[in-house]
């Protein structure tokens, strides 16, 4: 199952989305997402659950 991911769903003014068969590589592709375009070296634990929680499968 492919597994998609969408800033907005977590509350950020965003329109990225990224979508993998992978959560290890979906992960990735939100973190380098998140450091070139947010700026955030690291993804703390609370945004991490976040970001988990609004993985979704189609």
């Amino acid at each position: 199952m492919t597994k998609t991911f969408a800033c907005r769903d977590i509350g950020m003014d965003c329109d990225f989305k990224a979508e993998s068969d992978s959560e290890a590589e979906l992960l990735g592709k939100i973190a380098m997402h998140a450091k070139n375009v947010h700026h955030m070296n690291n993804i703390d634990e609370g945004t991490m659950k976040k970001i988990k929680g609004a993985i979704k499968e189609k």
